[in-house]
């Protein structure tokens, strides 16, 4: 079974749906590395510059590695976001193209996240009035790295998880016990 990312701009359940999908499935989880650094290091979106991109992108590729995400015989995972979001974030910010970022495995399916959401205020959060922008950049990578993807668009929670559910099914994934 291939493994799952969830991914997208801010603010549209990527990590909630992650933790649900993995509880779901019986399946481990892997968190985004951004939020954990930059909530270990006290740091908002004030502090990022290309300095703290580097270390958030290269702690965010070894944690990838580390946790099997390029092992096509890895047991199947979910990961929040990865490198396609490292790709966005750094073109956009720094009009930066990393190849490293954008080397998508063919074993993967990606859950792309809408803006259809209400968005939320938190500290780590910089873009929440551009998320249909930076939307369209996610359609556009995937479909340059011709990824496996599915949009998710419902707008309340519970119903993006059953769209969510929906498509791992579509998919072949099934609860395991």
């Amino acid at each position: 079974m291939p493994h799952v990312v969830l991914t997208g701009t801010e603010s549209t359940y990527k990590t909630r749906l992650c933790e649900a999908l993995s509880e779901w499935l019986n399946v481990r989880s892997v968190p985004e590395y951004a939020r954990e650094y930059m909530q270990e290091n006290k740091l908002d979106v004030t502090a990022l510059n290309e300095a703290v991109f580097t270390t958030i992108a290269t702690g965010q590729i070894e944690q990838l590695r580390s946790n099997g995400y390029y092992d096509v015989h890895a047991a199947p995972l979910l990961f929040d976001t990865d490198g396609v979001t490292l790709a966005v974030w750094a073109a956009d910010k720094f009009q930066r193209v990393d190849e490293e970022f954008s080397v998508v495995p063919q074993h993967l399916h990606y859950l792309l996240c809408a803006p259809t959401n209400r968005a939320y205020d938190d500290p780590l959060r910089e873009d929440l009035t551009r998320r249909t922008e930076l939307h369209q950049r996610y359609v556009d990578m995937l479909d340059a790295v011709n990824a496996s993807y599915t949009i998710l668009n419902e707008v309340a929670f519970e119903d993006r998880l059953l769209e969510a559910k929906s498509a791992l099914k579509s998919w072949g994934f099934t609860p395991r016990d």
